[in-house]
């Protein structure tokens, strides 16, 4: 199975239909930078339109044409101006912006990706974050007896994210989540880590 392929079959069990709550109170609380931030594996986008504003430029990645062109018609539906947001189709571990952002949001992507790829995942964070600037991880799904090497989705913990991530960034906060879309109760993790200046 390829992820075009379950895009084109409707075999998208993963697709919530909108933010988890979680993103959207971070937003509304005003916690999260300003400026540029990346969404991979965004899908049909509806967490680039939810980080989208006139402070903060968001580009979502996906492999999967037919989740761009849903996420285009999505974009134009809610009246998204193009500059706020945008998908570009291409592999995040292949993916060169033109310039770094200030706010990665991982959520479902990290845990569907082979785990013998984490380390290039933290290898390409530390390439695409700005010194100072956020990975915010709603961590997915938390399942303490599952199998790891079951998967997509792959049970993770926050810790398998610092891993990843390694000397180049901070933790700075692992907190509860209280409120997850239907069926994922329990089971998420808000974790946040910081660029460091200088490795």
């Amino acid at each position: 199975m390829t992820w075009e392929n379950a895009w084109r079959e409707g075999r998208t069990g993963w697709d919530a239909s909108g933010s988890p709550p979680a993103l959207r109170e971070l937003v509304r609380s005003g916690g999260l930078p300003a400026g540029r931030a990346l969404v991979p594996g965004c899908g049909a986008g509806y967490d680039v339109f939810t980080l989208a504003s006139r402070e903060r430029s968001v580009i979502g990645l996906d492999v999967a044409p037919t989740a761009a062109a849903r996420f285009e018609t999505l974009r134009r539906e809610r009246g998204v101006p193009q500059a706020q947001a945008r998908i570009v189709v291409t592999d995040f571990f292949d993916f060169e912006p033109d310039d770094r952002f200030n706010l990665a949001w991982d959520y479902t992507f990290f845990c569907a990706i082979d785990p013998g790829q984490r380390s290039a995942w933290g290898q390409r964070m530390a390439e695409l974050i700005a010194p100072g600037g956020l990975v915010v991880s709603l961590v997915f799904p938390v399942v303490p007896d599952a199998p790891p090497d079951r998967g997509p989705p792959y049970a993770i913990h926050p810790d398998d994210l610092t891993g990843a991530l390694g000397d180049a960034f901070e933790s700075v906060s692992v907190e509860p989540v209280t409120e997850s879309h239907s069926g994922r109760e329990g089971k998420e993790l808000l974790a946040r880590w910081r660029r460091r200046e200088s490795v």
